[in-house]
């Protein structure tokens, strides 16, 4: 039997409107009280995801930065791997393309160089907000991840470019299609996960596991279920054809399949 539920939050856990809907915060209710575990995996920010957590009113484990931060239930670090210095030089420095906009998760801050609105409809109800800054003159060290966002066919472009160039020596992966994702090679949800359950002694055959994006293919690849979104990045579909699909984020997915898994 299953004992812990990891998911994605975007596209995966909250709907379009990137909130948790009242059914599924029941069932996610319902499975902790059986101590069946839930963790959030996600590629937003610690500081974001925590107020997510609150308003779910669940203390649970939060895997951050697509792995590269991982928090316990007390909100205390419990893993960090940033990207190195000399890496980030590079990203901020030399790979740029029009039209594609560069943010960066350094510590509690999240750095971008413009105004970009849009991409706080993404945390509608989350006081974490970017910080307007030169990123070619602020420190390189601490950063657990660089993120483009933009147009997707400019991304394949920045995606292929930074592939040529840093190979397997960075992860690189889309989270939507909007977004393109950097954090150091050895950072993924799927390591994080594992080395989450080998703290708790828990078998990965044991794990449940939801995601819509390419930065969820390690982590659906690794656990004892991987579950696909209906909604799901087209890539994923295609790396994972054997996976176990559900509905989409707006018609409740992760929460139906587990009703009808746990018999609720």
């Amino acid at each position: 039997m299953y004992n812990v539920i990891v998911s994605d939050l975007d596209g995966t856990l909250l709907n379009s409107h990137h909130q948790v809907s009242g059914y599924t915060r029941e069932v996610l209710h319902q499975l902790v009280a059986r101590d069946i575990e839930f963790i959030v995996a996600t590629g937003r920010h610690y500081v974001d995801v925590r107020s997510i957590r609150d308003k779910l009113g669940l203390n649970v484990s939060l895997i951050t930065s697509n792995g590269a931060m991982v928090h316990n239930p007390d909100d205390k670090l419990i893993y960090n791997q940033t990207i190195p210095a000399e890496m980030v030089e590079d990203l901020v420095g030399r790979f740029r393309l029009p039209g594609v906009h560069l943010n960066v998760y350094r510590g509690e801050h999240w750095l971008v160089e413009e105004e970009m609105p849009g991409m706080l409809d993404f945390s509608p109800d989350s006081d974490f907000r970017y910080r307007l800054t030169d990123l070619r003159a602020t420190a390189k060290q601490g950063v657990e991840k660089v993120f483009y966002a933009g147009d997707h066919q400019q991304l394949l472009k920045m995606e292929e470019l930074l592939l040529d160039h840093f190979g397997d020596r960075l992860n690189i992966t889309f989270s939507l299609p909007q977004c393109l994702e950097v954090m150091h090679g050895e950072v993924n949800k799927g390591s994080a996960v594992a080395s989450l359950m080998g703290l708790k002694g828990i078998p990965l055959q044991r794990v449940i596991a939801f995601g819509d994006g390419m930065n969820d293919y390690e982590m659906l690849s690794g656990v004892g279920r991987g579950v696909v979104m209906a909604n799901a990045h087209s890539r994923l579909q295609d790396a994972l054809p054997r996976h176990e699909r559900t509905l989409s984020a707006d018609e409740d997915g992760v929460a139906r399949y587990l009703a009808r898994v746990f018999g609720l």
